[in-house]
């Protein structure tokens, strides 16, 4: 029994052994998974930390980054100034301002002229185009534009210098020559458009600006003369003659539009700041950008891939204006003959296309105060609703120039307020109009030429004291034979231009326009030229 007993106590006693080992061992084995699970949130906890360490770092670089492009672009605008006046020869060389008087405000309430006093040759106050922003000669080779903007958005700081003497104009005698107001000379109506090509008359646009120069707003001819047919829209017998002129591609104008002239008579500053600015009155509030260059001239361009390095700085910028200072400055330049070297604003708007489909509660201003160019059914002014491309405004203030360009649809123009002048040229003028052609250039297919300049060029010109470059020179000289016509678009008028016909736009007093498109017609008219004639133009 005893040995049993010690067999049995033996057996006990290993079991216990082989029981605390296990456990042993199973400790050993949590101790370890605990250990892993340690390990891995302490590498969990680094990679986190060493993550928030570089988002640090990263904001830190790109927030002084950010805070040196807009040094950048406050210091661009100034920079800008000097371009005004800008003579480029063998690249780029900039006349410099050297000082700027600001007369006292006369006893009749008129503000004199703002003087400049330049180091070099100044030439009616224009600037030159950096030969870069302009495509190669048809002489030269292609160029393939491969710049994109890397400072981030260009925007302007706005001079507020003028508010103290637009303040002290106690009188507001509005603008020195009303356009509105002033005498025209109409052709004699012709019902059955003739499609031969000789209409619309077409001239060298140096002949155009030698009749009246571009930037002599306050003294045009005592009569000007339009070539363009002239309709009335409330006479049946004019309203289908002008239905055949659209059939055909031609442009024309019509007269005596109801709700243009209503609209004309609403739009007061007002009215219009009430709608921009945030104060409506319940209607959905409208959009709006103003715009500033160093003078009068605006150019077309996309400031995603606008390059400084390559094409140097651009030609206008963005600015934090609201309307109702905008309009302030534009009552401004018409009081004092801002002259065309001094900074100019634009306001710019637009109607989405798709807010004509939804409810009329939902509808903002412009589309309730011209309801022809937003009724999703077919108008005269509207005749393709599904390809309406919205409705797009401008509010221009005496002396804006808008460089030349076409647009695809097909484009009905209203005047509210005020008068453009606008200079026309059919598709077959692109390859002379200095269009861009580059696909990535941030103004393919618009031209960046001052057509104002055209008379300064070529034989009989001072063209020998000219500090433009070779390549501005030579395409302005190219530009004075393009077949063009001029025509004053005034308040209450309605001008078509025809799809693919250049337009460029002379502001000649406070205005509000506002137009539509309504798809493309591919032909174009046949004397004329179409799509495939400025395709042929611009492509590569």
């Amino acid at each position: 029994m005893s040995s049993e007993t010690e067999v049995i106590r033996r057996n006990k006693g290993a079991k216990t052994k082989v029981k605390k080992s296990t456990r042993q061992n199973g400790d050993a084995s949590k101790q370890g998974r605990r250990n892993k699970r340690r390990d891995a949130r302490n590498k969990q906890l680094a990679l986190i930390l060493s993550t928030i360490g570089l988002i640090v770092f990263l904001f830190l670089i790109l927030r002084g980054r950010h805070q040196r492009i807009i040094g950048l672009d406050s210091e661009r605008f100034a920079r800008a100034k000097a371009l005004r006046d800008a003579a480029v020869s063998s690249g780029k060389t900039l006349l410099r301002k050297t000082s700027k008087t600001l007369e006292s405000v006369s006893q009749n309430g008129r503000h004199g002229r703002h003087h400049y006093e330049l180091k070099g040759e100044k030439v009616q106050g224009m600037r030159y185009l950096d030969p870069r922003q302009l495509p190669p000669l048809p002489s030269e080779p292609r160029e393939h534009y491969k710049g994109r903007n890397t400072r981030g958005s260009f925007r302007g700081d706005g001079d507020d210098d003028w508010v103290p003497i637009a303040e002290s104009l106690d009188k507001h005698s509005g603008p020195r020559v009303d356009y509105v107001s002033h005498k025209y000379k109409y052709p004699e109506l012709v019902y059955e458009p003739k499609n031969d090509g000789t209409y619309p008359a077409l001239e060298p646009m140096r002949k155009i600006f030698e009749t009246w120069e571009q930037d002599d707003l306050d003294s045009p001819p005592d009569t000007l003369v339009e070539v363009l047919q002239h309709f009335d829209y409330q006479d049946p017998k004019q309203l289908e003659a002008a239905v055949k002129y659209r059939d055909l591609e031609l442009p024309f104008k019509v007269y005596n539009v109801p709700e243009v002239i209503a609209a004309g008579l609403k739009w007061t500053d007002e009215y219009l700041s009430r709608h921009f600015d945030g104060m409506h009155d319940g209607i959905p509030q409208s959009s709006g950008q103003a715009q500033q260059s160093v003078d009068h001239f605006f150019a077309f361009h996309q400031p995603a891939r606008w390059d400084v390095d390559i094409l140097g700085d651009p030609p206008s910028v963005d600015l934090n204006w609201n309307f109702e200072k905008w309009a302030r400055h534009s009552v401004y330049a018409d009081e004092v003959g801002l002259p065309i070297n001094e900074t100019h604003y634009y306001w710019q708007s637009g109607v989405p296309r798709g807010e004509r489909l939804g409810p009329l509660q939902d509808w903002t201003f412009v589309s309730r105060d011209l309801p022809s160019f937003s009724s999703p059914d077919p108008t005269f002014f509207g005749f393709n609703p599904p390809e309406q491309k919205g409705i797009q405004c401008r509010f221009g203030e005496r002396g804006v120039t808008a460089a030349t360009h076409y647009d695809g649809g097909r484009n009905m123009i209203a005047m509210m307020t005020g008068a453009k002048r606008y200079i026309l040229s059919p598709p077959n003028a692109c390859p002379k109009l200095g269009v861009v052609t580059s696909r990535n250039h941030p103004s393919y297919r618009h031209s960046m030429l001052n057509f104002g300049r055209v008379t300064l060029v070529g034989e009989g010109a001072k063209s020998t004291l000219l500090k433009m470059s070779e390549r501005e020179k030579e395409w302005l000289k190219i530009a004075a034979e393009a077949p063009t016509l001029s025509t004053v678009l005034k308040a209450g008028e309605v001008l078509y231009v025809p799809s693919h016909w250049f337009h460029y736009i002379v502001s000649l007093q406070k205005s509000a326009q506002c137009n539509t498109r309504s798809g493309i017609h591919v032909d174009g008219n046949q004397n004329f030229g179409g799509l495939h004639t400025v395709e042929q133009c611009i492509s590569e």
